[in-house]
């Protein structure tokens, strides 16, 4: 604010009774006017606070409303019964407590007795009697999946008590899983397993040996083969042992046609021994599938057999799994598996290329067995090229080969070449870390096999699939050659792949390079595989346009995930959940709610819903049955590492 002259003046001089006098009254003036805005301010405030109450007020209506039409307050009670299921299934076990709090209608679909099936037994709670006579009250006469925890800290008394309780159902059990870290413990509550199950299939023991009750420091539970033969438990068919040592007498039922025995790392004095392992076997002639797990450090090394002549026949054995350190392998000598059809040898050491004590072993087993083997994987474990040969000799009926850090050559691939070539049933390769394989030879074998001769007889079959992961001297071109006449996989399975579950095998950058390099490769001229493409292509690629495409896609993806969020996260009553496991119970769930919205609205605007690719191709007229040289982006989209 500016001064005139005659206000200037005033401060000059000094200021007269007047004067001030003058002063105090201009101050009162504006202070009581500065009084009166301050009372309008706060009457405003008033009116704007009162607005947003009633505005809170309509809102709170709206989500009552919403609560009252959304999906998941009008799903069928037995829907929401096997969504429960589920999420039991997946290991939330306080899922029929929390569901049961969320509405009237949840509440009720969560006393049915299936939704409390899984028992989960937790012996150092001090409450697990009340509430394991609770749960099994729920269960009435569901079939139950027990699974019973404890410590070494327990005294044996509270043990017995919980198993008791939980005998009294034994004709319920339909699965049975004791972890506890003392045998002693886990063969308490063996001890307590008197009555009959005849409805049991599957038994698992989580264990370690930490008591010392014989000669070696460990016992073994010898009681489980008499508390589940043939007689108590005739539909048992699997059992998933693991411990820290390798049991010294054979304890399992021998009517078991699944066995899982992993032997974790730990001190004990006794040693792996092959002698104890083909014991164990001896008693299990009905075995279907096998998997043995060693540790890599042990306090002693592997014992092998000392009878190279001693055989365990297992006339029905059709899976084999040896995992554990190389010598391990040694033990398939002794075996005889003439029905095998899947054999999977995975290493623990990194003992180089060509490691010698594999290949004698593989290839007797292959002569003394002579299975019909159809699937092969040797992960981490090497052969040499004349081991290589007698090994394809030898299983002429072979269709699936998967090799892991492998030093074959370009020559031993050769032998696989048509139409005459060794393995001619072969149609599958997952060839991972072959850091001595060239491309091309890759090539010439997919081309090989589609050459068809003049001469009699079986021809090989074409090449499928082959899959190409971190081998050095392929290149892109040759993997763009391989997707013309075949699939080529860049990335892991989906299903049973090793590597997936180890973390191995990751390539995300090379694929990512190999789309944006080799784009034009990678589209059709006619038929708009643009689609396909990722959204960084599509704008390289049409500029303007490209992007526009891109944001409608986008926009069109985002309504669906707007609405998918808002069936699963909206409020389900009155309150909205008080936990995040409330949100999850749908969540958690998708498939089955696939199958409810199928039911409903049919398989093709469900299509639209949840798959709006597989839309987007029948729109832009892409076949299901891509062309050859089309086959590669198709299996890059298809994965959920792929980049979008």
């Amino acid at each position: 604010m500016f001064l005139n002259d005659s206000e200037r003046l005033q401060y000059r001089l000094e200021p007269t009774a007047e004067v001030i006098q003058s002063a105090w009254n201009t101050i009162a003036g504006h202070e009581s006017a500065i009084g009166d805005l301050e009372d309008r301010i706060q009457g405003l405030l008033n009116q704007v606070r009162d607005l947003r109450y009633d505005q809170a007020k309509h809102r709170a209506a709206i989500e009552r409303c919403k609560g009252l039409v959304t999906l998941a307050r009008r799903l069928p009670e037995e829907l929401l019964i096997k969504i429960f299921e589920h999420c039991v299934e997946d290991g939330w076990t306080r899922a029929p407590v929390v569901v049961s709090h969320v509405c009237s209608a949840w509440r009720k679909a969560a006393h049915a007795p299936k939704v409390w099936s899984h028992v989960y037994a937790n012996g150092d709670d001090p409450k697990a009697l009340e509430r394991t006579r609770f749960w099994l009250s729920m269960a009435k006469g569901a079939n139950l999946y027990i699974t019973v925890v404890t410590s070494w800290r327990m005294p044996p008394r509270p043990v017995m008590e919980l198993m008791a309780i939980l005998a009294e159902r034994s004709t319920q059990w339909r699965s049975l899983k004791i972890e506890t870290d003392s045998l002693r413990h886990a063969d308490l509550i063996l001890a307590e397993c008197t009555k009959p199950t005849p409805e049991l299939r599957s038994v698992e023991i989580r264990t370690a040996a930490l008591d010392a009750q014989d000669s070696d420091g460990v016992s073994d539970l010898t009681r489980l083969a008499d508390k589940f033969n043939a007689d108590f438990a005739p539909r048992l068919t699997s059992m998933s042992y693991v411990s820290t040592v390798v049991p010294a007498v054979p304890i399992f039922p021998t009517h078991l046609t699944n066995l899982v025995l992993e032997i974790k790392e730990s001190p004990s004095h006794r040693p792996l021994s092959a002698e104890a392992i083909i014991a164990v076997l001896e008693r299990l002639p009905e075995l279907r599938t096998l998997s043995l797990s060693m540790p890599l450090m042990y306090e002693h090394e592997f014992v092998a057999e000392v009878d190279p002549d001693r055989i365990v026949s297992l006339p029905t054995l059709d899976s084999l799994t040896l995992y554990g350190p190389t010598d391990l392998n040694e033990i398939l000598t002794h075996i005889q598996a003439p029905a095998l059809r899947e054999l999977y040898l995975r290493s623990l050491e990194d003992l180089g290329y060509r490691q010698r004590p594999i290949g004698p072993s593989l290839a007797r087993f292959i002569e003394l067995s002579a299975p019909p083997l159809r699937l092969l994987e040797l992960h981490d474990i090497d052969l040499d090229p004349e081991t290589f040969e007698a090994c394809f000799a030898a299983l002429p009926g072979l269709r699936e080969l998967r090799l892991h850090e492998s030093s074959i050559s370009d020559a031993t691939v050769q032998l696989l070449n048509g139409p005459r070539g060794l393995c001619p049933r072969l149609t599958r390769l997952d060839l991972r870390w072959c850091g001595h394989l060239r491309g091309r030879a890759l090539v010439d074998l997919v081309q090989s096999r589609h050459v068809v001769d003049d001469l009699t007889g079986p021809v090989s079959d074409p090449i499928e699939e082959i899959g190409v992961i971190n081998c050095c001297f392929v290149t892109e071109d040759d993997v763009l050659d391989l997707a013309r006449m075949t699939v080529c996989r860049l990335v892991t399975r989906e299903v049973d792949d090793y590597c997936r579950t180890c973390g191995c095998c990751a390539n995300q950058r090379y694929r990512t390079r190999l789309r944006m390099r080799h784009v034009s490769e990678l589209i059709h001229r006619k038929t708009g595989l643009g689609w396909f493409c990722s959204a960084e292509t599509l704008v390289a690629l049409f500029g303007l346009t490209g992007l526009l495409a891109h944001v409608v896609l986008c926009r069109w993806l985002s309504c669906w995930v707007r609405m998918w969020k808002y069936i699963s996260f909206t409020n389900v009553g009155p309150n909205k959940p008080t936990s995040i496991y409330d949100i999850q119970v749908v969540f958690r769930s998708y498939r089955v709610w696939v199958m409810y919205l199928e039911m409903k609205v049919g398989r093709t605007v469900l299509s639209v819903l949840f798959h709006p690719m597989s839309c987007l191709s029948t729109l832009t007229g892409v076949p299901s049955h891509l062309e050859p040289h089309l086959r590669l982006q198709a299996v890059l989209s298809s994965t959920r590492e792929c980049d979008r």
